[in-house]
């Protein structure tokens, strides 16, 4: 029964710490991330040159996809299947038999 309770204890410290060690924990909140205890806040700068960026790669990405769409998907004219040849079709002539 003791080594039983003993494999356990480990497993019902985990659980006590919801499986994360506190030496090892890293978490990221509102821009902030906390390492081993200590807050590290990224300057508004950054966050602002970040949101930037990011908004203007995707104006770049939106735009043209809507403005030059045939660079993604080029206008291809289709034939007109009624001004096929029975030849072209693969259809006998009628006088074949």
């Amino acid at each position: 029964m003791s080594v039983v309770l003993g494999k356990l204890r480990p497993l019902a410290a985990l659980l006590r710490n919801r499986g994360q060690l506190p030496v090892l924990s890293s978490t990221r909140r509102n821009a902030a991330t906390l390492y081993r205890a200590h807050l590290v806040k990224d300057p508004p700068a950054i966050h602002y040159v970040g949101e930037a960026m990011s908004f203007f790669l995707w104006y770049w990405i939106l735009y043209h996809c809507y403005f030059e769409f045939d660079h993604l998907v080029p206008d291809h004219v289709y034939p007109d299947p009624s001004k096929f040849t029975d030849e072209e079709l693969g259809i006998p002539p009628d006088d074949e038999e």
